[in-house]
C-alpha cells in the first residue's frame, strides 16, 4: 500500500516538473527576450511600407536598423526613447550611418538637410526614382513659393520642371546649390552668347564672368557679373526675363551704370 502511495507520489512530482517545463518553455517563447533573440518580420503588418516601385535598402537589412527603439513585442509597439518612430538617432545623423557624411559637407548646403531627410525623400519605398516624395518641380514647391517661378515669363527650364539640370539637390561648391559657376551653367545652353552683341547695346559681348567695378548699385560692387546679374533665371513680368523693371532699356541699365 505505501508502495502504491510513493509511486503515485513520484508520478505527480513527474507531471508537476512536466508542467513547470512546459510553462517555462511557454513563457520563454513569448517573453521580449525571445522576441528581440530573432530578427521580427515587420512586414507581416507593414508590408505596404515597400510596395512602392523604388525600396530602401535599409528595409532588406531590417527595420531595427533604424527603428533600434521599438519594443515590437507590444501591440500598440513601445518606444524605449524619446525619438520619434523610435528611431536611433535623429536626422540627419541617422542617415549618416550609411550614407556619407563627407559628401553633405561642401561650400553651400541645402537646408532641406538640415531639417530632415525625409522631408524630400520616403524613408521606406516610392514610385519616384531617388526615394523622392513627389518629383521636381512640385517637391521643391513644398518649400520655396510658386509664385516666384510662374511670373509672364518663364524660364523653359524651369516651365520645364528641370531644377536639377542648374541646381545640386544637397550641397554645391557654388552659391544658390548650382552645378557650376553662374556663367558657366548659362553658357551650358546659351554658348554662343558671348560671341553676340549686346541685345541692348549694340557692343559685342557684355562683360560678364568678371568683378563689377564702379557701379550705382553699392550692393554689387566687386561682386562677379553674370547672366543673372540682370536676368532672372526663374521667372520674370519684364520681356527677356530681365530682373529690373526695363520699360526703357536705360531704366535696366542704370541699376548698374551711374547716370
Amino acid at each position: 500500500m505505501k508502495r502504491q502511495q510513493s509511486k503515485g507520489i513520484i508520478f505527480r512530482l513527474k507531471i508537476s516538473l512536466a508542467s513547470l517545463a512546459a510553462i517555462a518553455l511557454i513563457s520563454l517563447l513569448y517573453s521580449p527576450f525571445h522576441v528581440f533573440a530573432k530578427e521580427i518580420d515587420c512586414l507581416m503588418c507593414h508590408e505596404p511600407l515597400s510596395k512602392e516601385k523604388v525600396v530602401h535598402p535599409a528595409i532588406q537589412m531590417g527595420c531595427p536598423t533604424c527603428h533600434t527603439a521599438v519594443d515590437a513585442s507590444k501591440i500598440p509597439h513601445k518606444k524605449t526613447n524619446k525619438i520619434a518612430k523610435g528611431l536611433s538617432s535623429e536626422q540627419p545623423d541617422l542617415c549618416f550611418n550609411c550614407h556619407d557624411k563627407t559628401k553633405f559637407e561642401k561650400k553651400t548646403v541645402h537646408p532641406a538637410i538640415w531639417m530632415g531627410c525625409t522631408g524630400c525623400h520616403n524613408p521606406h519605398s516610392s514610385a519616384n526614382q531617388k526615394l523622392l516624395r513627389s518629383n521636381p518641380p512640385e517637391l521643391c514647391f513644398n518649400c520655396h513659393n510658386k509664385t516666384e517661378f510662374s511670373k509672364k515669363n518663364v524660364h523653359m527650364p524651369v516651365a520645364g520642371g528641370m531644377c536639377l539640370s542648374c541646381h545640386k539637390p544637397h550641397v554645391s561648391e557654388h552659391i544658390k546649390l548650382l552645378n557650376k559657376e553662374p556663367v558657366n551653367v548659362c553658357l551650358e545652353c546659351h554658348e554662343d552668347i558671348k560671341k553676340k552683341p549686346h541685345v541692348i547695346s549694340g557692343i559685342s559681348g557684355h562683360p560678364i564672368g568678371v568683378q563689377a567695378i564702379d557701379i550705382a548699385d553699392p550692393a554689387r560692387q566687386g561682386r562677379k557679373l553674370y547672366c543673372g546679374s540682370c536676368h532672372n533665371p526663374h521667372s520674370s513680368n519684364s520681356p527677356r526675363l530681365f530682373r529690373y523693371k526695363a520699360d526703357l532699356h536705360f531704366q535696366l541699365c542704370a541699376n548698374c551704370h551711374k547716370k
